[in-house]
Order: C-alpha cells, then structure tokens, then sequence
C-alpha cells in the first residue's frame, strides 16, 4: 500500500522490473478482491480501497514501461496516479471509521502536479526526487494521522499499521535528503536509491497483511455486537443484557450502590398486530427501544427480552431514582404518536422494578422480582409503575393520574414511593 520511488525517470535494470511487475500484478489482484468484497458487504471503503490498490498498480505499471511509453506518460502521469491512490487510501479509512471524506485527501496529487508546473522542478531529475518524497511524506502523514487518532478496539492494530507507515516515511525522507546532498542524474548513477526498495516492498506486504487484520477484527466486532444486539430495534438482546449486569456488578459505585431491573412490557400489542399489520406492530417496538436507548443514554443499558417485553438494567441510588427513570420511559412512550404506514398509534407501557445491592444482586432473582412487579402493574390496570419491595408490590403514584382515585394498591406505596409522588408534584409547578 506504499507508493514507489519517483516513476520514470530512472532507469531499471531486468531484475527491478521484474518487481515492479510482480509489485503491479499483487495490486490490481488486491483491488480487485477489495471490490469483489463490496459486492458482499456494501460498504464504501472496500471500493476506495480498492480504488487505491489500482491505481497503484496502474502507476507501478507505467513506471515499469518507461523506454516504452512517452516520459511524459512515466513520469507526470504515472505519479499522479500513483498520489491520487494514496489519496484513495486516506478515503478509505475515513469511511472504514465512519468519518466524511474531505477535500484534503487530494493533498498528495495536487503538490506533485503543482511542483510539475515549475520548470526548476520538472526539468531536474533530484528536484522531482525531492518533490516526489514530499508529496509522499505529506500523504503517509495523513495516514498515520487517521490511524492514531482513533482508539477503538483494534488499537494495537492501527498503530502497528502506523509505525508500517512510518518506517516508508523515514524512507522517503532519506531518499529526499539523499537527492539534495548528492544529487544524481539517474535511477542508476543513485548508489542508495536501490536499497529504498526494500522497505519499501517490506512495508507494502506488512501493510497489506495488517490491513487484512484490521478488517478480520472488524468483522469480529460485528459478529460480536449481532450476538448481543435485537436484530430489529438495535437494542441489546437477553444474552447482552445478562453482561451488562455483570459488568455493572463489578464497579464500585458508593453514590449509586444498588442495580435496578426495569421490566417492560408494551401493552395490549397483540391488538395492534391484529388491527394495523405486524409491520405496524415492528415499528412501535423500533420506536419503544428509541424512546428506552434514548432515555437511559449515559445512565444505563436497555434490550429487548424477546416479544414485546424489553429490559434495562442500571446502578441507582434508591428506590426513588429507580422509579423516577421508569416514569420517564413509560410517559415519553405515552404521550408520543407512532407513525407507521397509513396508522397513526398511540401506545402505553407498563414497567415493573426490581433492585439489590450490587456487592450480592443475583440476576435470577432480580428477573422473577420484576416480573412479579411487572405482574401487579398490568393487574391494576396496565400503562403503571410497580415496584417490588421482596415482599409485595407497590404502584408507584404516577403524575399523569394526579386526583384520579387511587386504588387499594396505591394505597399501599411505602414512603419513599409518597416521596416520589411529592417530587413529581413540585416538578409540575
């Protein structure tokens, strides 16, 4: 993935064009695995790739035919393709990181075709060396730049991808001051240049094999995240759900000492099947897991159990912030309209809550706890807040039903449940 030394004005003797052929020959064969793998994935970056891997080959290979074609073709041509794949390359891995693709990857191409227009420069073989390092150099830069700024998980990966990069940059530099402190007049009068094959050819292949990696551990990573996620709503599924709840036992947390269990279950949802479409059905469900995503971001995690019931689970400080979040959730869902076809939807939700302490919370008790709260609250009437307390279930009085009157069940709410009722109060005023 490393460009050559300065196509075209040098001559080569039957062994280095040999390389240079078998050089071109392994790139086009790259690019065209990279666009045979779109056709599979569809995503961006195989095609810029891909489209870095041809033109390096192209540009490798009009170097190769120098003698055979016009100098104008194996010098100024040739290297302009060669930047412009490198500009393909940085394209690329802004796509695979999922950035937009600015003008500045041209940056490469157009300083060697601006230093072409100097006749200084376009007339003196050194000076072409030296401008065709700096371009190089400007472009690997940008490369190593992209790489290191991102620390996802292949970290190690890309930053072994970067030192590839940065070894072919040195070359380069060497090369560059090689051309100004003595200056040749030919590929071959250049007693050095020969040797900047090496890490060059060296780079190329590391690269190629590090870039392979990158990819095989993105693909890991998205096997990874479809092993944990719902299919539909992008939201986690049981199994993800069940990390997340060991993961937050393991952090200490003294201001939040307790893990709550959120059930939800979206009420009377076989009646929107059966009136408006399992279509109309999947888009309440997508705009449920928005609304729960969406509200628990930064405070917790949020899944789909299976159906129409979905989860959350989350480190709380009492029972008061517990009910509060649930609230939240089952008011947004409440007062929202979903769209989906010719329908127009509204839908409740009805939650039930489960806590223990996070140093002893044991994730089968807190699953059949919240169900038993769930249970209670579509007992007394569904679209409510339930909470279980280990040994019976409270509705949590809900804003939204301030002077209705309140059944035996409400009745029953302990103070911290009165509590929360006197906030939400005060937070409507």
């Amino acid at each position: 993935m490393l460009a050559v030394p300065e196509a075209g004005a040098w001559g080569f003797d039957v062994d280095i064009l040999t390389g240079l052929v078998i050089w071109a020959a392994e790139a086009m064969t790259l690019a065209v695995l990279l666009w045979s793998r779109w056709f599979y994935e569809r995503e961006r970056f195989y095609l810029s790739w891909g489209g870095g891997f041809a033109l390096h080959g192209l540009g490798v290979t009009l170097l190769a035919l120098r003698g055979y074609i016009p100098d104008f073709v194996s010098i100024e041509i040739a290297n302009t393709v060669v930047f412009t794949g490198v500009g393909f390359w940085i394209a690329g891995f802004l796509q695979f990181d999922g950035k937009s693709v600015g003008g500045f990857v041209a940056i490469p191409a157009l300083i060697w075709i601006a230093g072409m227009f100097l006749d200084p420069v376009r007339e003196s073989f050194p000076n072409r060396v030296v401008l065709y390092n700096g371009a190089a150099i400007v472009g690997y830069a940008i490369l190593i730049g992209i790489l290191v700024r991102n620390n996802g998980p292949s970290r190690s990966t890309r930053r072994f991808l970067a030192v590839l990069i940065g070894i072919q940059l040195l070359a380069n530099g060497v090369s560059a001051v090689l051309a100004i402190m003595r200056p040749p007049v030919s590929f071959a009068s250049a007693p050095n240049a020969a040797l900047l094959f090496f890490p060059a050819a060296f780079c190329f292949i590391a690269f190629v094999a590090g870039t392979a990696r990158l990819l095989t551990e993105r693909s890991e990573e998205k096997l990874k995240a479809l092993a944990l996620t719902d299919p539909l709503t992008g939201a986690l599924n049981r199994r993800g759900l069940i990390n997340e709840f060991h993961g937050l036992c393991g952090v200490l947390r003294s201001d939040r000492p307790l893990i709550a269990m959120l059930q939800f279950d979206l009420d009377c949802f076989k009646q929107i099947n059966d009136r408006c479409g399992h279509q109309a059905g999947d888009a309440v469900l997508v705009a449920f897991s928005m609304v729960g995503q969406t509200s628990l971001r930064g405070r917790g995690s949020f899944g789909r159990m299976g159906g129409e019931e979905f989860a959350s689970i989350l480190r709380v400080g009492d029972m008061v912030e517990a009910a509060s979040i649930a609230e939240a959730i089952r008011l947004t869902l409440k007062r929202q309209t979903i769209n989906a076809g010719d329908h127009q939807i509204k839908v409740t939700v009805s939650v039930g809550i489960a806590l223990a302490v996070a140093d002893n919370a044991d994730l089968d008790l807190l699953f059949t706890a919240a169900d038993r709260a769930l249970y209670t609250a579509k007992e007394c009437g569904r679209d409510r807040t339930a909470i279980d307390t280990g040994i019976e279930a409270f509705i949590v009085p809900a804003v939204d039903r301030q002077g209705e009157v309140e059944s035996p069940t409400d009745l029953r709410a302990d103070r911290q449940v009165v509590a929360l009722k006197q906030l939400a109060a005060l937070g409507q005023r």
